[in-house]
C-alpha cells in the first residue's frame, strides 16, 4: 500500500492551504496538504480493507509526512474496538514518537473511545508518559487525562496529575491549561481551589482561567470569580 501516492492524490491542490497548515500546526514533517475530512475518510476506507493488519504492523514510513502520522492514528482509532486492548497499547506506544505537533496529540488520542471503557488499564499504561522529556509525549499524557479522566470518580487524582506534570514546554502548558478549564466548567468546586495558591505556573494559572471566562459554558458570576484569582505580573511559558 503506497500511503504517500493515495495521500498526494488527495491533497488540496495549490500551496494555500499548505501555507496555513504549516502555519498552525508548527511541524517539522513536509506538509502535503490535505484536508482533515479527506483524511478522515481514506482512514475510514484503509481500517475496513483487507490490508489494515499489515498498515498497522508497518507503522509509520521512516521519513513520514505529516498527514501519514495523522492517517495511521486516525486507522488505529477506527480500528481499536475491533483489536485487543494490549495491541491498541502497543501501536500507540509505537506512534507516540512521531507526534510532533498539538494536532497530532489531540485527534489521534480523542477518536480512541475504547480507552473510555479501561481507564485503570490506559492510566497504569501510559502514566509514565508524565514524566518524559519529550514535549508531545508529556502532551499525550494531559490529553488522555482530559479526555477521559474528568469523570466525577476521577477527577481528584487527575487534578493531582496534572498539578504533577513538569511545566515550562508551550504545548504542555497549554494542554494543562486546557484540561484545568474544562475541569473547571465540569466540577467548579473541586477545581477552584488549585486557583487560590500556587499550584501552577503563572501562564498556566491564567490561561486556563482565559479558557474559561471565554466558555459560553460558564456563568457571569462564575466568571467574575475566576477574573479575582488571576495572578498578576508577567506571564512565563
Amino acid at each position: 500500500m503506497d500511503v504517500v501516492e493515495r495521500l498526494k492524490a488527495i491533497a488540496d491542490p495549490g500551496e494555500e492551504f499548505r501555507e496555513f497548515s504549516r502555519r498552525i500546526l508548527a511541524t517539522d514533517y513536509e506538509i502535503l496538504g490535505v484536508r482533515t475530512p479527506a483524511l478522515r475518510a481514506l482512514a475510514k476506507e484503509i481500517a475496513s480493507g483487507p490490508g489494515v493488519e499489515e498498515y498497522l504492523w508497518d507503522g509509520p514510513g521512516v521519513e513520514p509526512v505529516y498527514e501519514e502520522v495523522m492517517l495511521y492514528g486516525l486507522v488505529l482509532a477506527a480500528r481499536s474496538r475491533k483489536m485487543p486492548l494490549e495491541e491498541v497499547f502497543v501501536r500507540l506506544e509505537r506512534l507516540i514518537p512521531y507526534f510532533d505537533s498539538w494536532a497530532h496529540v489531540d485527534v489521534i488520542v480523542s477518536g480512541l473511545k475504547i480507552f473510555g471503557r479501561y481507564q485503570d488499564e490506559v492510566f497504569s499504561r501510559f502514566a509514565t508518559l508524565k514524566t518524559h522529556p519529550g514535549e508531545f509525549h508529556k502532551r499525550t499524557f494531559v490529553i488522555l487525562l482530559m479526555d477521559f479522566f474528568l469523570d466525577g470518580e476521577h477527577i481528584d487524582r487527575t487534578l493531582e496529575e496534572l498539578s504533577g506534570v513538569p511545566q515550562g514546554q508551550y504545548y504542555v502548558d497549554m494542554a494543562i491549561a486546557w484540561a484545568l478549564s474544562v475541569a473547571l466548567i465540569k466540577h467548579y468546586d473541586r477545581t477552584e481551589p488549585l486557583f487560590r495558591k500556587p499550584v501552577f505556573s503563572r501562564f498556566v494559572h491564567n490561561k486556563a482561567i482565559q479558557k474559561v471566562i471565554e466558555s459560553r459554558q460558564v456563568d457571569a458570576e462564575t466568571k467574575a470569580r475566576l477574573r479575582k484569582l488571576r495572578r498578576g505580573g508577567r506571564a512565563k511559558a
